[in-house]
């Protein structure tokens, strides 16, 4: 689930021109941007990592830990 209040963030990918072709092809078929179909790809994936344990959850951003110097 993503937060509300979060801001979204840009990412560059370098993909192979076979997969970005199949990639433009879906999204025209789903009548949306290339860009758009592989935002909803990553996030699904990593939705799905998520659940499966692949990824572990991600550490809790209010706890700050700090070493004394």
């Amino acid at each position: 689930m993503i937060e509300v209040d979060s801001v979204s963030k840009r990412v560059n990918l370098t993909l192979p021109d076979v997969v970005y072709e199949d990639l433009e092809r879906w999204a025209s078929l789903q009548g949306r941007p290339p860009a758009n179909l592989g935002a909803f790809l990553v996030e699904s994936a990593i939705r799905k990592a998520r659940e499966s344990g692949e990824l572990p959850p991600a550490p809790d951003k209010t706890t700050v830990t700090k070493e004394a110097s």
